[in-house]
């Protein structure tokens, strides 16, 4: 898990949810395979002929147990995801992916410490890795602590073998705009759209941007490359309707803002679309 979404265009949030509630994640076929194995391995464990596995098999238990609590946290239960990553600690205490993803639970569940302690084990035990470094960022931007974000975002895009370095620019940008630096968050997402042309929480927050310096036609037009690629993005869809409405579009704007409604009723855009489409309905 390299990245998770919010503030705007590019960093953490997530929503959390109750101990076990809801429907259960919908495992991949791999998945509950992994699972499969862990449970066979418990079954075996208690049986009265079982021999103790080799001392390195502890490693691929507990990538089992962390690929499991990832796709927990994906499917929006962190909790659960809690569960199955404390297995794969239980099994290997320096298993660095483990602590990373329950850090981006713990986030989620909006347990800001407990997050950061999750992240910065992960970072003690493999201080190098550009995933870690961009999570962990993420979340400090999240937490609004920007100039400790830059340090640890900075060290993620200086990786040359790092594979998604849009994701740290674009956090990046999010950083240094939380310090009201806006030239250096302009050529952060400069670099994430010279490294992934179009990429979207980039071209979102270029457009927030542009829409706050009287740049709507640009900030439009991103936004309309935005949703392109990803329709029911409620944030681009409320800033479109607003853009519209600015501009005398009336109707364009409140089918802008019923999509929004639509695509995310219950989310802060969602509601204040609605708000939108009562004042100009």
């Amino acid at each position: 898990m390299r990245r998770l979404l919010g503030l705007g265009a590019g960093v953490l949030l997530l929503s959390g949810c109750g101990l076990f509630g809801g429907k259960e994640p919908a495992l991949t076929p791999d998945q509950q395979m992994a699972a499969f194995i862990v449970h066979e391995h418990k079954a075996n464990a208690s049986s009265s002929d079982f021999k103790p596995a080799p001392a390195n098999t502890d490693k691929a238990k507990a990538g089992i147990y962390t690929s499991l609590g990832s796709a927990y946290l994906q499917d929006g239960h962190p909790r659960q995801a809690i569960r199955e990553l404390q297995l794969a600690i239980a099994d290997n205490r320096n298993y660095a992916d483990a602590y990373n993803v329950m850090g981006l639970a713990y986030a989620q569940l909006q347990q800001n410490e407990s997050a950061r302690s999750a992240f910065r084990k992960a970072l003690s035990i493999d201080a190098k890795n550009p995933e870690y470094l961009n999570n962990y960022g993420a979340f400090l931007v999240n937490s609004g602590s920007y100039v400790e974000a830059i340090v640890e975002l900075r060290r993620a895009t200086a990786d040359p073998l790092y594979s998604t370095p849009q994701f740290a620019w674009t956090n990046l940008a999010q950083a240094y705009a939380g310090l009201k630096d806006l030239l250096a968050a302009r050529d952060a997402l400069n670099r994430a759209l010279y490294l992934v042309p179009n990429y979207p929480p980039a071209l979102q927050m270029l457009a927030e941007l542009d829409f706050k310096d009287g740049k709507a036609d640009a900030a439009f037009a991103h936004l309309q490359v935005v949703l392109a690629q990803e329709p029911d993005n409620a944030n681009a869809l409320l800033l479109a309707g607003q853009i519209a409405a600015q501009q005398g579009r009336t109707a364009q704007a409140q089918s802008l803002w019923q999509r929004c409604v639509t695509a995310s009723p219950y989310s802060a855009a969602g509601k204040r679309a609605q708000q939108l489409l009562l004042q100009n309905g």
